[in-house]
């Protein structure tokens, strides 16, 4: 079965006429938009001023002074026959006995000690810590545009350049 031609432009016609029904009928709140482009009149960002913690760190080199052991039990033990000397040599009896005693034990400790060297030394030493510094962010634009001759005011979050999309939405009223 073949449409006429007569018949698709009854059909168009047909069509065309209802659409323009539906579309002047006041209880048709179909709400209708699209999107158009808008110049830009001005755009300002919006800065905030921020606390941010940054570290910092210190080096600085300091002298540092170390103790040295040197292994000599010879020297111990010499040190020792020698305090013991010289103890022996300090009173009499039971006396003579505790001072030779000390003696050993006082000429170990000296002759220990002296077996030590001490090196001074550069070291390093770094530490960190925090400073605050305020910066300032931008935290959007305030863009001003204009449609139809009608100015308006957004705020975005980056800046649009010299247009910017808007929606544009028509809504019949309903009587």
């Amino acid at each position: 079965m073949s449409i006429s031609n007569v018949s698709r432009g009854m059909l168009l016609v047909s069509l065309v006429f209802a659409s323009a029904q539906v579309a002047a009928d006041p209880r048709n709140t179909q709400r209708q938009s699209r999107t158009v482009l808008a110049d830009v009149v001005d755009v300002k960002p919006l800065i905030r001023t921020v606390e941010v913690e940054v570290p910092v760190r210190e080096c600085y080199e300091r002298p540092v002074r170390r103790a040295q052991p040197r292994a000599s039990l010879g020297r111990t033990v010499a040190g020792g026959i020698i305090g013991g000397v010289l103890g022996a040599q300090v009173g009499d009896g039971s006396g003579q006995r505790a001072a030779t005693v000390i003696g050993s034990v006082i000429g170990a400790a000296a002759a220990n000690e002296s077996a030590k060297t001490s090196e001074t030394r550069v070291e390093r030493y770094c530490e960190t810590t925090y400073e605050y510094e305020s910066r300032e962010r931008v935290d959007g634009f305030r863009v001003t545009y204009e449609y139809l001759g009608e100015v308006y005011v957004t705020r975005t979050q980056t800046d649009p350049g010299d247009t910017i999309r808007v929606r544009i939405s028509v809504t019949p009223l309903a009587d």
